[in-house]
């Protein structure tokens, strides 16, 4: 393969990264361990075309040996469509399937989500709507992100009242906190790659996740959410730099260390041929994303050994020399 598909290992679910006891507290003081992990706040801001073009070849060319191979080809084909934006080819292949099963869950989701890309939102949310209740269960039961989504769009409110709405109402919801919070990175996983930058819906979203975090899961990852935040929302209607910059004194408090947000919001996938970047993709799987604020640390620490030496060293050469011009003075009388 051309590319290392790194969301493949890092976005892998809460089960997979348990072991990993990330530690986490939120503003009040209160610790979780293994409650919420960082890397569901790992997001690409656009699909790999590349990649996907050439899934479409191998789709599309692939022999199917049963009814059902067919149907799940046919509807992988239409997915992969929709990444790429040809809609209209996806909308062709998905009818026609769910003439064939019109209770097939992932049909139903996926003509849900083309139909919110082509801004059909009452179609879009009638379908998802629908899905949910074919299969309540599935994507970790987050749906309920994607309808509340729809149901505000069809609201029609301006883009400058966004800042007094509540979207997603997630103090209200009845899930454990750190539910809550997958749900939503999951969601927004799935999203952001049709989301290009600024969306003043996308950033009010990321400003309600990181209120959330923060009161109820995790500074760090609200730190990271506000961040990222900002790059959806550059006329600063919503403030992030200043909810950022808010937590700081709580990482103090707590003696956290500030995430690097740069290895949460990427552009691509790494290349194969990076060896150092591939890696620290590996050591990542092994020791969870501590190992990046493990890494500050050290680069701090290295700096400080650095200034030590160079100090010490002048210090040491200011005692020579001064010990020199001693023996000399002391020889002369």
């Amino acid at each position: 393969m051309k590319y290392i598909v790194l969301i493949c290992f890092l976005l892998v679910s809460s089960v997979a990264m348990a072991c990993l006891n990330e530690e986490h507290v939120t503003k009040s003081g209160k610790k979780s361990v293994d409650g919420f992990t960082l890397e569901a706040l790992r997001l690409f801001k656009s699909q790999d075309i590349a990649n996907l073009e050439l899934a479409l070849k191998n789709l599309l060319s692939k022999k199917n040996e049963t009814e059902e191979d067919q149907f799940s080809t046919e509807n992988s084909i239409a997915v992969t469509y929709i990444k790429l934006g040809k809609l209209k080819e996806a909308e062709e292949i998905l009818l026609q399937l769910l003439k064939k099963r019109p209770n097939n869950y992932s049909v139903t989701i996926n003509l849900g989500t083309l139909y919110e890309l082509q801004g059909k939102n009452t179609e879009a949310l009638n379908f998802i709507k629908k899905a949910v209740l074919i299969d309540p269960g599935s994507h970790g039961g987050s749906e309920w992100f994607h309808i509340k989504i729809l149901e505000y769009k069809l609201k029609n409110i301006p883009d400058d009242k966004i800042g007094s709405q509540n979207i997603l109402d997630l103090y209200h919801i009845k899930k454990p906190a750190a539910d809550i919070a997958y749900d939503v990175s999951y969601q927004l996983q799935e999203r952001i790659p049709f989301s290009p930058t600024p969306n003043i819906l996308i950033a009010k979203v990321m400003q309600e996740l990181g209120d959330y975090l923060a009161d109820s899961v995790s500074i760090k990852a609200a730190y990271v959410v506000y961040e990222i935040g900002m790059d959806y929302d550059r006329a600063n209607l919503l403030n992030f730099p200043e909810k950022r910059d808010s937590l700081k004194p709580y990482f103090k408090k707590y003696r956290e260390t500030i995430p690097v947000t740069g290895v949460y919001y990427l552009d691509k996938l790494i290349p194969a041929d990076d060896g150092e970047k591939v890696n620290i993709a590996l050591t990542v799987l092994e020791k969870g994303f501590s190992y990046f604020t493990e890494q500050e640390e050290k680069r701090k620490q290295a700096a400080r050994q650095k200034q030590y030496f160079i100090w010490g060293g002048v210090g040491l050469a200011v005692l020579v020399t001064g010990l020199i011009f001693y023996k000399k003075r002391k020889q002369a009388v």
